[in-house]
């Protein structure tokens, strides 16, 4: 980092009486983020500067990190450190990584289940073919008749 930019960097984080918004921070994608000096109904407003401009329509919410909205949103105090930025980006990366095994690891066994029903299919089909002529000899089982009839229902006032 130069001198130059740490000079700028250092001059926004001063909190001049003058200035009604103070830079607090940047994440790694380049996003910098400001706090407003003045209070309104007890907070101060929290802003965002993207570094790609866009339509508001085109917005996406992807582009802010989750500690960053959160501090946004005023669920957080403190704002993020680039490091906590980064771990949190390397944990998500390695779940996606040990998901994707297990889903490989989850195809391969429904592969193999598929292939072994198929040989269990192929081997058992005379088996079947008769259980299905001695089930369409025999009657189908019989219900009892149900001969209950509920009472009427009269409800029984409790006295106070």
């Amino acid at each position: 980092m130069s001198s130059l930019s740490r000079f700028t960097t250092a001059w926004k984080h001063i909190r001049f009486p003058w200035r009604s918004i103070v830079y607090v921070g940047s994440d790694n994608i380049g996003n910098e983020y400001f706090e407003s000096t003045k209070k309104i109904n007890g907070r101060t407003k929290r802003m965002v500067e993207l570094k790609v401009k866009k339509e508001l329509v085109d917005y996406s919410g992807d582009e802010i990190p989750v500690q960053w909205g959160s501090w946004l949103r005023h669920t957080r105090y403190d704002p993020p450190t680039i490091e906590e930025i980064v771990l949190a980006n390397k944990r998500r990366e390695l779940i996606i990584e040990r998901a994707k095994k297990l889903d490989q690891e989850y195809e391969e066994q429904k592969a193999k289940l598929a292939s072994d029903q198929s040989k269990d299919q192929q081997k058992v089909p005379s088996e079947v073919e008769g259980d299905k002529k001695s089930a369409a000899h025999k009657s189908p089982p019989k219900i009892p008749v149900d001969s209950f009839e509920p009472e009427p229902w009269n409800p029984i006032s409790k006295k106070k």
